[in-house]
């Protein structure tokens, strides 16, 4: 059998999500979960679903404002591919709806895979460095941080020290790769035919067809970085960056009410920063375990009560998800697409540039 880095990426992230789950489910308490959940306003439900949909608004605005820098497309085919992209990384294992919503932009608008995949990726970069600043923000803002550990710390207060210690050294390795790769970006940007030049010469030792095809490839994909060039247009991007993760914040604060969860607003960034960082994990579809994990033991932080933590990420987890295969499957039908032909995408990306 043939072990390739697809079947590593959804080995480990089987493992992983695996590990997280018992560790949310080893010491829940079920009679309480069940009365906290019993006890909960589910009025608050529907704002918190609503502001997820105008997430996934914004994201399209997004991508349409990166894709524009090539070409002007249809609002409506960036909005079907960004909902179906989304469903398809919740029940397809290895990020694969980033390849699904590439195809399905790039079939509709007749563009270049590579020029597409790049500004996803762009689109990744500007998320990671706006999670990057709310961050240091929430680090500087909320001074309880701090003091975590006392001169006689509890076990308690030991390990939140050592959850806050992991938590800013995953923000820290997060930036310094998005400075590495916003770097390499610019430099391709600024420099593509030189770089390429230097490629070509790299790759001496491949066939000229084969040579030919990736230096094609590379050079459809600095296409999409050409919003690097307007800094009036990053500007823009990075206020829908930090809006959408205002948004994001805004729906967990929403729906905390539903189980009493009075954390300040910037605790609940917290919460966001936290899911955020977890979820870029390897892991199962519809980040199942990490995602729970990652939201009791940032509300630990605030000493909410763990049952009523559990039952929070248990709910928010459901809206989240129900949200993503609403919408998804709604665009999935609107495009005339069923299941099983979203499922063969990442296995068959069409091969012209």
């Amino acid at each position: 059998m043939r072990i390739t880095g697809k079947s590593v990426w959804i080995v480990s992230g089987l493992l992983i999500s695996g590990i997280c789950l018992w560790l949310f489910l080893k010491d829940m308490e079920w009679g309480r979960v069940r009365m906290a959940l019993g006890e909960a306003e589910y009025f608050y439900v529907l704002p918190s679903l609503l502001v997820s949909i105008l997430v996934y608004v914004l994201r399209a605005l997004r991508w349409q404002s990166l894709v524009s820098e090539v070409k002007r497309v249809s609002f409506t085919n960036i909005l079907s591919a960004t909902a179906i992209g989304f469903m398809a990384n919740n029940i397809l294992p290895a990020r694969a709806g980033e390849i699904v919503r590439t195809v399905i932009l790039g079939k509709k608008e007749g563009l270049g895979m590579a020029t597409v995949f790049a500004t996803i990726v762009m689109e990744r970069l500007l998320d990671s460095m706006s999670l990057i600043i709310l961050a240091t923000a929430i680090f500087a803002l909320i001074p309880s941080l701090h003091n975590a550990a006392s001169a006689n710390p509890t076990p308690r207060e030991v390990q939140d020290a050592h959850f806050l210690l992991q938590l800013k050294s995953g923000v820290g390795i997060l930036g310094a790769t998005c400075v590495v790769i916003l770097l390499l970006f610019i430099i391709l940007d600024l420099y593509s035919k030189q770089a390429m030049d230097v490629i070509g010469r790299l790759l001496f030792f491949l066939p000229h067809n084969l040579r030919g095809k990736i230096i094609s490839l590379l050079e459809s994909f600095v296409l999409g970085l050409k919003v690097l060039k307007s800094v009036r247009q990053v500007m823009w991007l990075s206020a829908l960056s930090f809006g959408i993760w205002f948004l994001g914040v805004a729906g967990f604060y929403v729906l905390g009410y539903s189980f009493g969860i009075q954390i300040p607003f910037t605790g609940m960034c917290l919460v966001m920063v936290c899911t955020s960082l977890a979820v870029a994990l390897p892991q199962a579809p519809g980040y199942i375990g990490v995602f729970h994990l990652a939201v009791l033991k940032s509300l630990e932080l605030f000493h909410v009560e763990t049952s009523v933590a559990q039952s929070f990420a248990i709910v928010l987890w459901t809206v989240n998800l129900f949200v993503t295969l609403t919408t998804g499957s709604f665009f999935l039908w609107r495009e005339g697409m069923s299941l099983g032909q979203m499922v063969r995408e990442p296995a068959s990306p069409p091969t012209e540039l």
